[in-house]
């Protein structure tokens, strides 16, 4: 019988409430750190510490109760990783991860400094670089914050000289300009390297974005198994690569036999839900085995699946949802149900893709 252990998690959304369950479901007690008391990821986590992520006395409490700590979202502030570690704090993923995934100019230059293919950029500081990088570079761009922004938010498109005239550059913020991919796909794989070494990809998923906020994935995804086999090794690439630990969700656009990498989260990730239950374990389980350096298992994906994001103006669908074999229905049990909020999600299991589509599409 494997030993029982504590383990904290850094955020209480939703990410951190799923690891609480797979924690409960392997044997583990999680301690979640979060200020906000109404939380979703302390429905099922052993307790809940309501402070700030810069609280150091309550920081301090999470590392002396716990035998490990992960995080459930890239904007925890990286500075309180060294604090935690001060404290006998057991970090095993640090802050490395953290620190390149929350600047986008950091996150690109690190993957091409590895030989990954991305989109051109430039840095933007003002409305001048602006003006200077889309001349150089060509219609269409696309600007962003360098850190923060998710979920569509913090991006303008630039597609013409009359585009310009929406973009609110502020001063003392660091923006991105990327010229824009017009893909055929937009993917992306869920890669875990345990702290024994070991690199386990979970079968990469198409994604179909709506209102620029994930609305299903599909998996497998509808690209050729030669470009599915080299994503999931360009994926264990980055992770040794770039010399991460734990989980790393990577997005790419792919662009006939063309992949550019796009962006990355050092967490489980949204496109990845579908492991709940299409796979032979979940992406929730991996990362905590990964992370207490457990062997780690080969992944299957035991039946084709769409997963579909439910958002906050879709309360009414859901309480009319009648539960099927083949559906799975995950609510995060969020307070307030409020539009472009994801409250929950749906798998659509079985063998028939299109088929699966076309019910993900009907809901």
């Amino acid at each position: 019988m494997k030993e029982s252990r504590t383990i904290g998690i850094l955020g209480g959304g939703q990410l951190a409430k799923m690891l609480c369950d797979s924690g409960k479901k392997m044997g583990h007690k999680t301690l979640i750190l979060d200020p906000n008391p109404d939380s979703c990821g302390q429905l099922s986590s052993f307790n809940h510490i309501v402070a700030q992520y810069d609280d150091k006395k309550e920081l301090k409490k999470l590392a002396e109760a716990t035998d490990v700590i992960t995080y459930e979202f890239e904007n925890v502030p990286n500075e309180i990783i060294d604090y935690l570690k001060e404290n006998n704090g057991n970090v095993p993923q640090g802050k490395r991860p953290l620190y390149l995934s929350q600047h986008r100019i950091r996150e690109k230059e690190a993957v091409n400094k590895i030989g990954v293919k991305t989109a051109k950029f430039q840095k933007i500081e003002n409305f001048e670089d602006l003006e200077k990088g889309i001349k150089e570079m060509g219609f269409p761009c696309i600007l962003k914050t360098c850190s923060g922004g998710y979920d569509g938010k913090g991006q303008w498109k630039i597609t013409e000289e009359e585009d310009l005239k929406q973009v609110d550059i502020k001063f003392g913020i660091e923006y991105i300009l990327e010229k824009m991919v017009y893909f055929d796909k937009e993917v992306s794989c869920l890669v875990v390297r345990g702290i024994n070494g070991d690199i386990v990809s979970f079968p990469v998923g198409e994604n179909i974005h709506k209102n620029g906020i994930l609305n299903k994935t599909i998996v497998p995804a509808r690209v050729t198994k030669e470009i599915s086999k080299k994503i999931e090794e360009l994926s264990k690439n980055i992770i040794e690569g770039l010399d991460i630990y734990g989980p790393l969700g990577i997005e790419y656009f792919i662009k006939g036999d063309e992949i550019f990498f796009n962006e990355m989260a050092p967490r489980p990730h949204n496109s990845a839900h579908y492991t709940m239950d299409a796979c032979n374990y979940s992406q929730f389980d991996i990362h905590l085995m990964g992370i207490l350096g457990e062997k780690l298992p080969e992944i299957k994906l035991l039946k084709s699946v769409v997963m579909l994001n439910i958002m906050g103006e879709d309360r009414e669908k859901v309480e009319k949802l009648k539960q099927e074999d083949n559906s799975k229905v995950h609510i995060y049990g969020k307070t307030e149900w409020k539009k472009d909020r994801k409250m929950g999600h749906i798998n659509y299991c079985g063998e028939n893709i299109e088929e699966l589509i076309v019910k993900a599409n009907s809901f």
